[in-house]
């Protein structure tokens, strides 16, 4: 039996769909939590109209979508968490497909699919050369995966035992930006992930609203790379070298994307945490950053890098 967490926040126009999606899956033994986190539109009542007792509705004042999504998690009365977006959606067999994996790797706590990202007007499939050939499924590391491409893990694609939330930990509330990341490695520290490449998820990308096209808050890249610096304790050898490689081009890109939007006070506190795990010659760069116009070196970096 399956518990899906549906955070919702000011979705009126997709949530019927979302919810439809699920209720229409080819296997039907779940209940849904939808946690309303203080909606001020219409959504709430978009989701009361669905007739059906698998649904429930949680209404809570607006907290941030990681309050949201642990709402769901500690609510869930079954042992499995599927977690989808109130505004994407899953093919029928999605659950399916889960469960079936379930029963092939009895002793692996966290399952994945194939996904697509959904624009205006064309949908774009994920793909890394990391990931089992598309149609089959295998096991893989999520640190080795991040080193080539976008993680294999999205808030719409996983299903996750609940007891691995009570050891590893729950999204982090307060953060608004990377909250899942900062589970996923948490959670994959000790576990591979079980990867069904088969486009089961469907993604809404809106470029506009992204989180990509906005600056990335200091607060939050601090606590990332907090997390960071807990995880690596954890991890295999392997596992190891393949995330300090994404973690330090992850840091010192972020950094030069967004150095001219922080303060001085922020850009000493980055800097600080980076230097638990960037080199001496990453930490220069940072250091220069720090002073001088972001947009030279970040077009520097990049050339360096291609080059």
């Amino acid at each position: 039996m399956i518990s899906v967490v549906i955070p919702l926040f000011n979705k009126e126009s997709y949530i019927s769909d979302t919810l439809q999606s699920v209720l229409a899956q080819t296997f039907s033994n779940l209940e849904v939590i939808v946690v309303d986190d203080g909606s001020t539109d219409g959504s709430a009542t978009m989701v009361r109209a669905i007739n059906d007792p698998r649904v429930q509705l949680l209404e809570i004042e607006n907290s941030g979508v990681s309050m949201a999504r642990n709402t769901g998690i500690t609510t869930a009365k079954y042992n499995w968490i599927a977690f989808l977006d109130a505004d994407d959606r899953w093919a029928p067999t999605f659950l399916e497909e889960m469960v079936q994996a379930i029963e092939d790797y009895p002793n692996e706590k966290i399952f994945a699919t194939g996904r697509s990202m959904v624009f205006t007007n064309i949908e774009e499939r994920y793909a890394n050369t990391i990931i089992p050939a598309q149609g089959t499924t295998g096991l893989i590391s999520y640190f080795e995966v991040i080193t080539k491409d976008l993680p294999p893990v999205n808030s719409s694609n996983v299903l996750i035992l609940k007891q691995l939330f009570q050891k590893r930990g729950f999204f982090r509330e307060g953060m608004r930006q990377h909250e899942d990341h900062d589970l996923w490695i948490r959670l994959c520290a000790k576990h591979k992930v079980v990867f069904i490449n088969k486009n089961l998820s469907f993604y809404k990308k809106d470029i506009a609203n992204s989180a990509s096209q906005s600056v990335y808050i200091a607060k939050d890249f601090i606590r990332y790379m907090q997390t960071m610096v807990e995880v690596l304790p954890l991890l295999s050898k392997k596992d190891t070298g393949f995330f300090l490689k994404y973690a330090r081009k992850f840091i010192i890109l972020s950094f030069l994307i967004n150095s001219s939007s922080y303060t001085g006070k922020e850009r000493k506190q980055l800097l600080k945490q980076a230097k638990k795990i960037i080199p001496i010659s990453g930490r220069m760069l940072l250091k220069v950053a720090s002073v001088l116009s972001f947009a030279n070196l970040y077009g520097a970096y990049k050339k360096m890098k291609e080059g």
